[in-house]
């Protein structure tokens, strides 16, 4: 019996995984957040706040932090 319901929560967060994978159309789990990042990256540099090679840099990095499993 115990090992049902460890499989039948198993089978449920694979699931659930699977269906948020899919919502968020294949982008992952942590997209939004480098998506917030680099708007804020865009207003900063457009604001004259940082400079082209500051946002390149900042641009760069969230791009590598998308293709990290």
């Amino acid at each position: 019996m115990g090992m049902l319901v460890l499989l039948v929560i198993i089978v449920a967060a694979g699931a659930f995984a699977y269906s948020y994978y899919r919502k968020r159309g294949g982008k992952g789990l942590f997209s939004q957040e480098n998506d917030e990042a680099l708007d804020l990256a865009k207003r900063r540099y457009a604001n004259g706040a940082i400079s082209r090679e500051e946002f390149e840099q900042i641009k760069r990095d969230l791009e590598e932090d998308r293709r990290i499993p």
